[in-house]
C-alpha cells in the first residue's frame, strides 16, 4: 500500500545489531518495491527513510524528528504524512508519550518488537508483531521477525536478507531454537562466528553514527551489496577496533567491580561506569555493562550472576540464571520510592533503570 500510493514510509530502530538487521531486512523488501514500481529514479530516497533511534524505545526527540520533516515536506512538495515502523522497540508504556504526539496528526504506526508489551500501546497502533502476544518471549528477536515480514512483503530479497535473522539471534544472544534454525541455514556461508562478527562491527559502526541511518556502510557490513571481498575487510577491520577498545575497557573496568551475595545466593556485582570507564567512547555503557556481565558469568559458571551497571542517574542490569521481570521492578520502584522519578523497562531479565541522581543509593539498595 505505501508503495502504490506513494506514502512516504519512515522506518526507526534500536541502535544494535538486532535492530539493524530487522530494519534493513524490511528497507531491502520495501525499496525494491519502489524501484519497481517505476517512479522516479530516486523515489526510495524520499519516500523511504530508515533512522536509528539513540533510546531502546521510540522517545519524543524521535518524533519530533520525524513529524517536523513530515510537515516540512508535506508543507513543500504536497507529500502525504508517512506510516511509521517501529522495530526492536515501539511496544511499552516509555513509547506512549510520542504515540500521543503522533495521533495529534494521524500518523498510522506500526510496530515489530521482541520487548515485553505493555497493554496500553495498541490502541495507538494500525498493526503490532510481538512473540508475547502468542506464549513467545524475547528469544524471538525483533531481527527474525523483520525478515519474516520482509519476506512476505517481497518474497525476490530473500536470497540477500536471509543471514540476517542468523546475525540478529547471535547479536540479541537469543537462546531461543529458532536461533539455531535460522543459524543451520546458513551455516556454508555465515557460521556462528562469523555472524558474532558481524553484530560486532555494526554495533561498533553504529555508535560512530550516532543518528544517521550508514545506509551502503551499514549494507556492505551485512554483505547485502555482493561485494563479498568489501564486506569482510570491513568487518575485520571494524572488529579489531571494537575488540581493542572492548579489552581496554575492561583493563579499567574490572579491578572496581564489587561483589556481593545475595539473600537468595546469587552473586550479585557492581560497577560503577561513570568513574571507572571510559566515557563518550566504545563501548558505551550498556555493552559495557554487559561485558563485564559476560566475564564475571565465565567466572561463576553455572551460578546465578547479577551485574549492575550504574552511573549518577541510571542502571544498566544483566542476569543470568535469576528469575527477574525489570518492567515489574520499575513499577514497583515507583511506589516504593517517592521522588526517585523511577523510569524505564527493557526485557524481563535485561534492562535499565533511570532515577534522579541524589536516590541514586535508595534506588540502588
Amino acid at each position: 500500500q505505501v508503495v502504490v500510493t506513494f506514502l512516504p514510509f519512515i522506518l526507526r530502530h534500536q541502535a544494535d545489531a538486532a535492530g539493524i538487521c530487522s530494519s534493513v531486512a524490511i528497507e531491502q523488501a520495501v525499496v525494491s518495491l519502489i524501484r519497481e514500481s517505476g517512479g522516479d529514479f530516486d523515489a526510495d530516497y524520499f519516500l523511504f527513510k530508515r533512522a536509528p533511534s539513540k533510546a531502546p524505545f521510540y522517545e519524543i526527540e524521535d518524533i519530533t524528528r520525524d513529524l517536523d520533516f513530515a510537515l516540512k515536506d508535506h508543507a513543500r512538495f504536497g507529500q502525504k504524512i508517512p506510516l511509521v515502523l517501529l522495530t526492536d522497540n515501539g511496544s511499552t508504556e516509555e513509547d506512549e508519550p510520542a504515540y500521543r504526539i503522533a495521533s495529534v496528526y494521524d500518523i498510522d504506526f506500526a510496530v515489530i518488537d521482541h520487548h515485553h508489551p505493555d497493554a496500553t500501546i495498541d490502541k495507538y497502533l494500525r498493526a503490532h508483531v510481538n512473540p508475547y502476544h502468542v506464549g513467545g518471549d524475547f528469544g524471538i528477536t525483533a531481527g527474525m521477525l523483520g525478515t519474516e515480514v520482509a519476506r512476505l512483503i517481497n518474497p525476490k530479497v530473500e536470497p540477500i536478507i536471509r543471514h540476517l535473522p542468523a546475525v540478529a539471534g547471535v547479536g540479541d544472544r537469543s537462546e531461543a531454537p529458532e536461533r539455531a534454525l535460522f543459524l543451520s541455514l546458513v551455516r556454508d556461508s555465515y557460521p556462528e562466528e562469523v555472524c558474532r562478527d558481524i553484530a560486532l562491527a555494526l554495533d561498533y559502526e553504529q555508535f560512530w553514527l550516532r543518528f544517521n541511518d550508514g545506509r551502503e556502510i551499514v549494507k556492505d557490513i551485512l554483505n547485502i551489496t555482493g561485494n563479498t571481498e568489501r564486506h569482510r575487510n570491513l568487518v575485520r577491520l571494524l572488529v579489531e577496533g571494537a575488540n581493542t577498545m572492548i579489552e581496554d575497557q575492561m583493563n579499567a573496568c574490572m579491578p572496581h567491580v564489587v561483589p556481593r551475595v545475595l539473600a537468595n545466593e546469587a552473586h550479585c556485582f557492581l560497577i560503577d561506569v561513570e568513574i571507572h570507564a571510559h566515557k563518550f567512547t566504545f563501548p558505551p555503557p550498556g555493552k559495557t555493562s554487559g561485558e563485564v556481565h559476560d566475564r564475571l558469568c565465565k567466572a561463576h559458571a553455572g551460578e546465578p550472576v547479577v551485574t549492575i551497571g550504574f552511573g549518577p542517574d541510571f542502571a544498566v542490569l544483566r542476569s543470568r540464571g535469576v528469575h527477574m521481570n525489570i518492567p515489574r521492578m520499575v513499577r514497583e520502584l515507583r511506589t516504593e520510592i517517592p521522588g526517585g522519578g523511577i523510569s524505564g523497562g527493557g526485557h524481563l531479565v535485561v534492562g535499565s533503570i533511570k532515577f534522579v541522581e541524589g536516590m541514586r543509593d535508595v534506588v540502588l539498595e
